[in-house]
C-alpha cells in the first residue's frame, strides 16, 4: 500500500464511514485517482474499504490499470450502465456510509447516487486536499525534475528571440522543447505576451510580433511523472526604457523579500502581505491584482494560498509559487515566479532559472 493511500485511509476511517468512493468520469477527478492508485486513466472508479482497493474500469482502460495499479480490478461491462455497476458494489459489500469528494462530481452525478444508492454520503473534499498539501521528498524531486526540464525549454527559446519573431512562434518552440526535453506534458497552456500584452496577467500568445526592447512576459511549466512546475519570467530583445527598469526592481525587491521571508507557522496572509504591503509602498499597489502565489504539486492550482483571505498557518512540506506582479494597462507587465518548498525556518527553491531581467 503506497504512503499516500495509507496516510488517507488513516484520516477517513477516523470518520466512521465504510468506504471512499472516487468517482473519475472521462477524466474529472484523475488526481485523485493517480495519488491513491497509481492508475492514469480517464474513466474509473476507485472503492476503498478498510480491507480492499478496487478500481472499476472498462476495456478501454483494463490492461493500463494492471500495469499501473496494484487494486483489485472489476471491468465494467455494458449493457448495466456504470454507475449502476458501481451501486450493485456499493449493495454488495453492504456500504452504509461512503465517503465522496463532493467538490469533484456534478450536481446530476451526486443526486443521481443519492436516489439510487441505500447509503449515505460524507462529504471529505477539504480532508483530501490537506493531506495532497504537504509533499513527500519524492513528490519535490518530481517537481524539481520538472522545473529543470521547464527552464531548459526556457533557454532555449530565448535563443530563437529576435525583433519581429511573433509571440506564438516563441511560444510554440518552448512548448516543443519541453516534450522533447522528457515532460509528461505542459503543466498549463504558456503565458507569453510582449509590450502592452504583458498587463494581461494570464495573456496567452497571441499574433503580435515581439518588438525591439519591449518586455516580454513568459509564464510556463512542465508535467513530470503527474507533477507541475510554475514559472514566470519575463526578457526583453534590446535594452528596455527607465519605467521598465523601475518597475522591474520593484517587482524583484518584493518577489525576493517575500521568498526569503515565508516558512512554516506563518500563514498564507502574512505572506502576501510581504510583497504586497513594499509593492504599494512604491506606489504601485493597484497594479498588483492578484495573490502572491498558490500551492502546487499534481495540480497547477491547489491547497495552500499565499492569499489575503488565507488566515491558516503553512506548513512543513508544502509546495508554493511566490509571483507578484505590477500590470500597467497599455504599457506592459512584470511578474518573477518560483516554486518554493515550505521549511521549517524559511523554504527551499526548486526553481533556480536567475530572477534578473533577461536582455538578449
Amino acid at each position: 500500500m503506497s504512503k499516500h493511500l495509507d496516510e488517507v485511509k488513516n484520516k477517513i476511517f477516523e470518520k466512521n464511514v465504510d468506504a471512499l468512493l472516487v468517482l473519475n468520469l472521462e477524466g474529472s477527478n484523475k488526481i485523485t485517482t493517480r495519488y491513491l492508485s497509481g492508475f492514469t486513466g480517464t474513466f474509473s472508479a476507485l472503492l476503498i474499504t478498510p480491507k480492499r482497493h478496487i478500481i472499476i474500469t472498462d476495456s478501454r482502460y483494463w490492461v493500463q490499470a494492471k500495469e499501473e495499479s496494484d487494486f483489485e480490478l472489476v471491468k465494467y461491462i455494458p449493457p448495466k450502465t456504470f454507475f449502476e455497476v458501481v451501486a450493485d458494489l456499493i449493495s454488495n459489500l453492504e456500504l452504509r456510509r461512503v465517503a465522496i469528494e463532493k467538490e469533484r462530481i456534478s450536481a446530476a452525478n451526486f443526486d443521481w447516487f443519492t436516489n439510487k444508492v441505500n447509503c449515505e454520503f460524507e462529504d471529505v473534499s477539504s480532508l483530501i486536499v490537506e493531506v495532497r498539501a504537504t509533499k513527500s521528498e519524492d513528490e519535490i524531486e518530481k517537481m524539481k525534475v520538472a522545473a529543470q526540464i521547464a527552464e531548459e525549454a526556457f533557454k532555449k527559446m530565448l535563443e530563437i528571440a529576435r525583433p519581429g519573431i511573433k509571440e506564438t512562434e516563441l511560444a510554440a518552440y518552448m512548448e516543443y522543447q519541453i516534450k522533447l526535453l522528457g515532460a509528461e506534458d505542459l503543466a498549463f497552456e504558456t503565458i507569453l505576451a510582449s509590450g502592452y500584452r504583458g498587463a494581461l496577467p494570464h495573456g496567452k500568445a497571441s499574433e503580435k510580433a515581439v518588438q525591439l526592447g519591449e518586455p516580454v512576459v513568459v509564464d510556463w511549466g512542465a508535467r513530470y511523472k503527474g507533477y507541475n512546475s510554475d514559472i514566470t519570467r519575463v526578457f526583453c530583445i534590446g535594452e528596455p526604457n527607465d519605467e521598465v527598469k523601475e518597475v522591474y526592481n520593484v517587482v524583484y525587491t518584493a518577489q525576493k523579500m517575500a521568498r526569503e521571508s515565508v516558512k512554516a507557522g506563518m500563514t498564507g496572509k502574512e505572506g502576501d502581505a510581504i510583497a504586497r504591503d513594499y509593492i504599494t509602498q512604491c506606489g504601485y499597489g493597484e497594479y498588483f491584482g492578484h495573490t502572491l502565489g498558490h500551492g502546487l504539486g499534481l495540480e497547477v492550482h491547489e491547497s495552500p494560498s499565499l492569499s489575503y483571505r488565507y488566515e491558516k498557518p503553512l506548513e512543513v512540506g508544502q509546495v508554493v509559487t511566490v509571483e507578484p506582479g505590477i500590470y500597467l494597462e497599455g504599457k506592459f507587465g512584470i511578474r518573477i515566479e518560483d516554486d518554493v518548498v515550505i521549511r521549517e525556518n524559511g523554504c527551499d527553491l526548486i526553481t533556480s532559472l536567475p530572477r534578473e531581467l533577461f536582455i538578449v
